[in-house]
């Protein structure tokens, strides 16, 4: 029979300080490595919900984002040519949106105020709410020619005086001022960190000329690499990608801010490694006596290295719970909202860490595959002393 479960709870605390440091390591370990799959799997839950492959975004060529792009109404008119663009039921008017990008700061909730951050501000027509089909009022839309706008619901939560009613000063020298009229959501996609205008107004209001963008809705079975090279060729001349691309390449500081944040856990996972095999040798080294005297009660070397193997889970285990909880209390703390800005797009994009039950059990499991690893050289060892040599140690 295997040896009692309490036998090996109580051997974990017979050096205190030794075993205290090592729940702490591992505790530390887990609670980074929870809130890093947790902001891994907020930030590609929001960018996932921009992979409309029957969406295709154009800009000017040689610009990297809408941000930095204008197109002229003539060249977006030269986009009329395409035969594989979705069209009304009723008019045949293709699902074309022209729009125009620029920033505009607003004061994070988070911190009172204290830092401020650049959102974009959308100008758009009715026909871009058929164009994006994730994107969904969720009240009142702004009246044509009227000065308001309408916010996106992670934007709203994420940033000040964006509420129904507040007063936003916009334009060229931020003179006109637009009033918040309603929500809409976007799935959680990257269109909720944005204020949506109407697009004449909004271009009057920053004296601009030239669109910044188009997004154009493909007819259903349409190739959209085959319409992306015919926007790119001599007939128009304009740079073109997939919504899915697009995010992709405005996101890359991201991807590389996810690296470093690997990084670092996997450089604290062989620290946790370590601390738990240390812990494990001074268990043997102490217990050398002791492990003789079980063999010599009949209890095997199998039992002997499942039962080190069983302590040292107990011991990732109460560190990995203590890092979990450690997550969730920071994130109940300074709040779960979090925004990245984007290099090439000069904007927020704001998405929630949620500590969820999916990554809890990931987290769990990674600590007990290091504490396997950190405990199978010294249960070994514990598993091959010699038993006589051991009883005749003073």
């Amino acid at each position: 029979m295997p040896l009692p479960l309490s036998y090996h709870w109580k051997n974990l605390f017979v050096r205190k300080t030794t075993t205290l440091l090592t729940v702490l390591v591992v505790a530390a370990v887990v609670g980074v490595f929870t809130w890093m799959m947790g902001f891994s799997a907020a930030l590609g839950a929001s960018l996932s919900q921009a992979r409309d492959q029957s969406k295709v975004l154009v800009i000017r060529r040689g610009a990297t984002a809408e941000s930095n792009s204008a197109i002229p109404v003539d060249e977006y008119n030269r986009l009329n040519q395409l035969t594989d663009i979705a069209r009304e039921p009723g008019t045949h008017e293709p699902l074309m949106s022209p729009e125009m990008v620029v920033q505009i700061s607003c004061p994070r909730l988070r911190d009172g105020g204290a830092t401020w951050s650049n959102l974009a501000l959308r100008g758009v027509t009715p026909t871009a709410f058929k164009v994006h089909t994730n994107v969904k009022p969720t009240g009142r839309v702004f009246g044509e020619g009227a000065q308001e706008v309408i916010v996106g619901l992670a934007a709203a939560q994420q940033f000040s005086g964006l509420n129904i009613g507040d007063r936003l000063e916009l334009g060229y020298g931020n003179n006109r001022g637009y009033t918040v009229v309603g929500f809409f959501a976007a799935e959680g996609g990257p269109a909720e960190s944005e204020v949506w205008g109407y697009l004449p107004s909004l271009m009057n209001a920053y004296n601009r000329t030239m669109y910044s963008s188009a997004a154009l809705r493909l007819r259903e079975g349409a190739d959209a690499e085959a319409v992306i090279e015919e926007i790119k060729g001599p007939a128009i001349q304009l740079e073109a990608q997939t919504e899915g691309e697009y995010w992709s390449t405005q996101t890359q500081n991201m991807e590389v801010y996810l690296f470093i944040v690997r990084t670092l856990v996997m450089v604290m996972s062989l620290a946790a490694v370590l601390s738990i095999a240390n812990t494990m040798f001074s268990l043997v080294a102490g217990r050398t006596r002791e492990i003789a005297m079980l063999r010599t009660i009949g209890f095997s070397r199998t039992k002997i290295l499942s039962g080190f193997m069983l302590e040292s889970v107990f011991l990732s285990l109460l560190g990995g719970f203590i890092g979990c909880l450690g997550c969730a209390a920071w994130l109940q703390l300074v709040g779960n909202t979090k925004d990245m800005f984007g290099f090439s797009t000069f904007t927020t994009l704001a998405f929630k860490i949620d500590l969820t039950p999916a990554t809890i059990v990931w987290a769990i499991t990674t600590v007990v595959l290091i504490a396997v690893i950190g405990a199978s050289v010294p249960a070994m060892r514990a598993a091959r002393i010699a038993v006589i040599s051991a009883l005749r140690e003073p």
